[in-house]
C-alpha cells in the first residue's frame, strides 16, 4: 500500500513544476517619491498628499523555460504594470491637484525553488521595465520614458487543486541601480526634482501581494 501511494505523493509534490503557463495579478505598494510635507520658509506647504506612496497593479504571464529536477524551475514572462500617486502642489496662492503615473511593459526571468510536499516556493528574478513616467498638474503634464532593471524577491503558496494550480504570492522589488532623490526644500528644488524624473528619482521600491494560477 505504501509503495502504491508513493508515486501519488511525488506527483502531488511536483505538480506545480509540470505547469507550463503562469498567470498572475499583483497589487503593489510603490514608494520612494521622496516628496514630504515640505514647508516653504516655515509658512506655506509646497507638497501635500500621498506622493511618497502609491497604488496600482501588475499583470503578468509567464512560461516555463526549463526545470532542473523536481524542485527548481526557470520561467520567462511579459508584464504590464501601472503605479500612481496623488497629491497637491502649491502654485502661487493655490494648491493644484497633481497625479504621478508610471506605466508600461516589462520582460522578466524568474526562478522558483520549491519546498517538497508543502506547496511553498521561494522566487528570485529580474524584470526589465520599459515605462513612461508622467506628471500631471491641473491638466498640464510632462512625461519621460524609463528603462530600468528591477530585482524581484518573493514567495508563493500553492492552494491544493487538481486541474489547475491557484496560488498566493508576495514579493519585494527594487531597481538594481538608482540615484538618490533630490532633497526638496523650495519651489526651485521641486522643479529640479521633476526635471530629474526618469533618471532614478521615480518610484524606487515596492511590495506586492497577489494571486495567480498555473496550468
Amino acid at each position: 500500500m505504501r509503495l502504491t501511494l508513493l508515486p501519488l505523493c511525488l506527483a502531488a509534490a511536483t505538480a506545480p513544476l509540470c505547469a507550463q503557463w503562469d498567470l498572475r495579478l499583483e497589487l503593489p505598494r510603490p514608494s520612494g517619491q521622496n516628496l514630504p510635507q515640505t514647508l516653504i520658509s516655515g509658512t506655506g506647504q509646497l507638497a501635500a498628499g500621498d506622493f511618497d506612496t502609491g497604488k496600482g497593479f501588475i499583470a503578468s504571464v509567464n512560461h516555463q523555460i526549463f526545470q532542473v529536477g523536481p524542485l527548481l524551475k526557470l520561467e520567462g514572462g511579459l508584464e504590464y504594470s501601472q503605479f500612481t500617486a496623488d497629491g497637491r502642489l502649491a502654485t502661487g496662492a493655490t494648491a493644484q491637484g497633481t497625479k504621478l503615473k508610471q506605466q508600461g511593459a516589462g520582460l522578466g526571468l524568474n526562478a522558483q525553488l520549491w519546498v517538497p510536499f508543502v506547496g511553498i516556493a521561494g522566487e528570485i528574478g529580474l524584470i526589465q521595465r520599459f515605462q513612461r513616467y508622467t506628471v500631471d498638474t491641473a491638466g498640464a503634464g510632462s512625461a519621460k520614458d524609463l528603462s530600468r532593471t528591477w530585482l524581484r524577491v518573493g514567495a508563493r503558496w500553492r492552494i491544493p487543486s487538481v486541474v489547475v494550480h491557484p496560488y498566493l504570492a508576495a514579493s519585494y522589488q527594487q531597481p538594481v541601480t538608482k540615484d538618490r532623490p533630490v532633497k526638496v526644500g523650495s519651489a526651485s528644488d521641486l522643479a529640479t526634482y521633476f526635471a530629474a524624473q526618469g533618471s532614478g528619482q521615480e518610484f524606487e521600491r515596492l511590495w506586492t501581494f497577489g494571486v495567480g494560477v498555473s496550468f
